[in-house]
């Protein structure tokens, strides 16, 4: 039997559902994490350059575009795990762009901060609970692949893999190119 109160074991029979339902929630929100990180870059990068700005959450293929100014976005809900932010790096210094690429890093982990301050700060019902860990979750996973310096998984823009936020400040203050 579920419980309707504000305590439960997750680590039962009973917490079971709620487990499951938690990492459901986690797979459909992590697309909204992806765009909360790119906007972190977006925000600098327009308000840095004079160029245009791209936006893309999720895979090119059946994605819903559009443009609002210099801004062109492009979302999907497929494989959106990846996300890309493009702008005239060239055109900005070295702080401009430590900026933007910081901006991504903070707002995810700005989002986990604050989820997890709702989480843990108050008591909640079950499934506001469930849904909170897992947007927590969903944010903690794009911050902690966005900070560490390596290559991510290959696409076809980038076949080599794109260096994740962590590796570009690495580059940029060992002063070397990607």
């Amino acid at each position: 039997m579920i419980s309707n109160d504000f305590n439960i074991n997750y680590l039962s029979l009973e917490g079971l559902p709620w487990v499951i339902s938690a990492w459901v929630f986690m797979i459909l929100l992590r697309p909204f994490a992806t765009f909360i990180h790119e906007i972190g870059h977006v925000i600098p990068a327009v308000l840095f350059t004079n160029n245009e700005v791209y936006i893309r959450v999720g895979q090119s293929n059946k994605s819903w575009q559009g443009r609002f100014g210099k801004l062109i976005w492009e979302i999907s809900f497929f494989n959106s795990r990846e996300g890309f932010t493009g702008y005239d790096k060239e055109s900005l210094g070295k702080h401009k762009l430590i900026v933007v690429i910081l901006g991504g890093i903070i707002s995810s982990f700005t989002m986990a901060f604050i989820t997890g301050m709702q989480i843990f700060g108050n008591q909640l019902p079950i499934i506001l609970e469930v849904v909170l860990v897992s947007w927590f979750c969903a944010n903690c996973l794009v911050f902690i692949r966005s900070i560490l310096p390596m290559r991510l998984k290959p696409t076809k823009a980038f076949p080599d893999g794109p260096p994740s936020d962590g590796l570009e400040l690495k580059y940029i203050f060992l002063g070397k190119n990607y």
